[in-house]
């Protein structure tokens, strides 16, 4: 229901696609790491692996979307938008705001108190740190399912780390 037929599909059913491919891997995958270089159509599969986890998942599943700078999160959310084919737009944070990490070196979301979303997406993972990427999993309640986005040839975090080099190597 939220992938349209593709040109491919015949009376066997659906042509082999890798966006319905990563769809089904998020639902029935604790994590989902979803690769492509840039204009490949990443933060439109991500659009449609949410609706089809809100089927999945049920009614109005808490989602947080975060990414590791403004303008990445702002193209996120314009990319959720657009789509529209959500029960509730979620919106999209930097990673920082999301684990509500202060100045002050104060964090709100941690393992001691984790993030309250059944569903977490990362875009543009490989230009998180190491360490953000860390503070991060330990937040990510154990049931929740999480999606890391990102092109692994894409300029890696400027702090330590190439997180999603290592993911995919």
């Amino acid at each position: 229901a939220v992938f349209p037929p593709s040109a491919g599909d015949g009376e066997t059913g659906p042509a082999y696609d890798r966006q319905r491919a990563a769809a089904a891997l998020a639902a029935t995958s604790w994590t989902t790491v979803l690769v492509g270089g840039p204009g490949t159509g990443k933060t439109h599969t991500v659009a449609r692996i949410l609706a089809v986890l809100e089927q999945v998942i049920g009614s109005n599943p808490r989602i947080g979307l975060c990414a590791p700078t403004g303008r990445a999160a702002a193209q996120l959310q314009a990319s959720i938008n657009r789509f529209g084919g959500l029960e509730a737009t979620p919106i999209a944070h930097t990673v920082h705001a999301l684990l509500g990490i202060w100045r002050d070196g104060t964090v709100r979301h941690g393992p001691d108190n984790r993030l309250p979303y059944d569903v977490v997406v990362v875009d543009e993972t490989s230009m998180v740190s190491l360490p953000l990427l860390t503070a991060l999993l330990v937040a990510v309640r154990e049931d929740a399912t999480l999606v890391l986005v990102g092109d692994p040839a894409q300029l890696a975090s400027i702090e330590a780390g190439t997180v999603m080099a290592d993911i995919l190597g």
